[in-house]
């Protein structure tokens, strides 16, 4: 078999863990009863291990399930050939993961699965999550424990797995199945920020790609279908609007026609405040009380929209 990309990166994988396990190639070769020309060779990625030897040296290794099912994987598929062999599982783990603008290391951090189990979810054909990385998996993307194991394979679920399940979600049996049997809906999610998360926003930077690198919450929000935007949460201390009480905008990377121009904006000395363009002057915008002229800003983002709570009425304002 002539050596490929695939076999190289799978020797080079498998040598990374007998040096981190700190197990040498005279040890492996021992194990399978071969030389060590021919081990050093499965490590440079000339020859590779039948299934039985790969068995015995993850045996030897100690490897979790998500990097068992890897190095299966990339065997399996360097032995028929069908190097980018994917499931159903890869293709919506991964279809998933960027509906939502979220990098394998951001949707790690949200659901506290590990960054290469993740990677082994999205690449690696025989892979199928634990019911309780589904079930943290399932809430970041939106879709039920149940539904997302399903496109791993589990079909029809056993009552083992249907009874961890319904422990994992404090669930009933019953639902679990209901929830199995039943059509994926995702909830569509967004970016939600602080004005301390654009302490380091740079002008060029698009927003919304700005939000995906730095996000560390999503949220449910089902306006404006059609846009990226980015959610983003202030108090009257941060944006003085005249009324105590909380402020959500919405971001976009530009706005719609003749909508107002209602810009995000902060100066040299690091102040955020809310300006409008009006009558062909820019004023600083406030809920109550005066509207000054403002000086020059060093950046500025398109507001598509503008929720305010009002700290004691106790119910939300969509300012249009």
């Amino acid at each position: 078999m002539a050596i490929t990309p695939l076999k190289i990166r799978f020797g080079k994988l498998l040598g990374d863990y007998l040096r981190n396990a700190g197990i040498k190639q005279n040890d492996v070769a021992a194990l399978l009863g071969v030389s060590g020309s021919a081990v050093s060779q499965m490590m440079h990625g000339k020859i590779v291990p039948d299934q039985q030897q790969l068995t015995a040296i993850c045996e030897l290794l100690a490897l979790d399930c998500a990097q068992l099912f890897e190095l299966n994987s990339m065997l399996s598929q360097i032995r028929t050939g069908a190097e980018n062999l994917l499931s159903p599982f890869n293709h919506s783990l991964f279809a998933l993961r960027c509906q939502r603008g979220l990098s394998i290391r951001q949707l790690a951090n949200l659901s506290g699965v590990s960054a290469d189990h993740i990677r082994v979810f999205e690449t690696c054909f025989g892979a199928i999550p634990l019911p309780e990385e589904a079930e943290k998996l399932a809430r970041v993307l939106g879709c039920s424990t149940a539904s997302l194991l399903q496109t791993a394979g589990v079909g029809g679920l056993s009552d083992s797995a249907i009874s961890q399940l319904s422990q994992l979600s404090q669930t009933p049996g019953n639902e679990v199945m209901e929830k199995a049997a039943a059509p994926y809906r995702a909830e569509r999610q967004v970016p939600q920020l602080t004005l301390l998360d654009l302490d380091n926003y740079t002008p060029g930077t698009g927003i919304v790609e700005y939000a995906r690198a730095h996000v560390t919450k999503l949220v449910a929000f089902n306006e404006f279908p059609d846009r990226e935007i980015v959610l983003l949460q202030a108090s009257n201390r941060d944006l003085p609007l005249g009324i105590p009480g909380t402020v959500q905008l919405v971001l976009g990377d530009n706005r719609p026609e003749e909508q107002r121009e209602l810009n995000l904006c902060r100066d040299a000395a690091g102040l955020y405040s809310l300006q409008e363009f009006r009558r062909n002057r820019i004023r600083e915008f406030r809920l109550a009380g005066t509207r000054r002229t403002v000086g020059e800003t060093i950046w500025h983002l398109p507001v598509l929209e503008l929720y305010f709570r009002p700290l004691k009425l106790g119910k939300e304002w969509k300012i249009s």
